[in-house]
């Protein structure tokens, strides 16, 4: 069993999510993240649109997301995003960089 940490997603609107997980992927405008527990300490903001990825070992969740930061420490990861929102159909990163351009 792998190593658990808490997670917290966050929106300006409300509390989307809190609890344990094994695993958070999240795209920051550095790049694709993943963080698994005892990661460094680390401020990011969040590429725009995106999508954050928690594996909790029973199973994997997702919100599509707008603006905001990803902070991790040693308390936890929490999202702090602009906008979230349950994850449907393909990742808008991905259908952003497969859409032609004009």
């Amino acid at each position: 069993m792998a190593n658990l940490f808490r997670v917290e997603i966050v929106s300006v609107e409300s509390r989307i999510w809190t609890g344990e997980a094994e695993m958070v992927v999240a795209r920051t405008t550095e790049g694709e993240l993943a963080v698994l527990a005892g990661h460094a300490p680390l401020l990011g903001q969040l590429k725009e649109p995106s999508r954050v990825r928690v594996r909790t070992g029973d199973e994997d969740l997702a919100w599509d997301v707008t603006g905001g930061f990803l902070s991790i420490t040693e308390d936890g990861v929490t999202v702090l995003a602009e906008h979230a929102e349950p994850a449907t159909g393909e990742d808008p990163a991905q259908a952003l960089v497969q859409s032609p351009t004009h």
